[in-house]
């Protein structure tokens, strides 16, 4: 099999990832936790360890999923960086996805292994923690998380050119990068309006967006690794 065809295999899988842990961890996943075992909106620790349940750190373990997904898809798209001009925007695009894994992997260390503990403890901490508190410092973590993501994708998006699908899918992977640098510069103002009608809004939006632009690269290097080729 050639090289070629390799390359377009792993980024086609890279995508189905993303799309597995957008569903794990996002919307659906959500969805389904409020419906089996909602918590009341954040008023103090004692009202979260009593609406608490192990199901509701869910989303936090597919979270996992969607960050080696995200990575393996920029290393993998990065190898399409054949010009001398890509290769700087697409090794600032490892780097701005290896801060993203980071920060993401760290808060969601917290969720799922923290978390647990200072409610076993009814330790007050537990309000500084969690993401169901949203003046939590994990919040931070997330929004800023996300946004180095934006970066990485903005970057990344400059290899894919060549055909139509391909210039849609390097705006669709501009636009998450805009999306997410302006939801976390809005958050260093408040970080609550994700809780709100219009940050809820985003929320989904965001979600619809990724989910999109990842079955787009998925059908267009399976197509060309059907081809053998570009």
């Amino acid at each position: 099999m050639p090289d070629s065809s390799i390359l377009y295999r792993l980024i086609a899988i890279s995508a189905g990832v993303v799309i597995a842990g957008m569903i794990l961890s996002g919307g659906p996943a959500v969805f389904l936790v409020a419906r089996l075992h909602p918590q009341p909106e954040w008023v103090d620790v004692a009202t979260f360890i009593e609406h608490y349940h192990p199901m509701q750190l869910f989303p936090y373990a597919g979270g996992f999923i969607l960050i080696l997904g995200f990575t393996f898809f920029v290393a993998s798209a990065y190898q399409l960086a054949v010009l001398p001009s890509l290769k700087v925007p697409a090794v600032l695009a490892i780097i701005f996805v290896s801060v993203f894994s980071m920060m993401i992997g760290l808060n969601y260390t917290l969720q799922i292994a923290w978390v647990p503990v200072l409610i076993r403890t009814q330790d007050p901490l537990l309000a500084m923690v969690t993401m169901h508190n949203p003046q939590s410092v994990a919040w931070s973590l997330e929004v800023f998380g996300f946004g180095f993501l934006g970066l990485s994708t903005w970057c990344i998006s400059l290899v894919f050119w060549g055909s139509k699908r391909m210039s849609i899918i390097r705006y669709l992977l501009v636009a998450n990068g805009f999306v997410s640098i302006a939801s976390a510069i809005i958050a260093t103002g408040e970080v609550a309006w994700f809780y709100d009608p219009a940050g809820i809004v985003a929320y989904v939006s965001w979600n619809l967006l990724i989910i999109v632009t990842m079955a787009l690269i998925y059908v267009e290097f399976r197509r060309r690794r059907l081809k053998g080729g570009v």
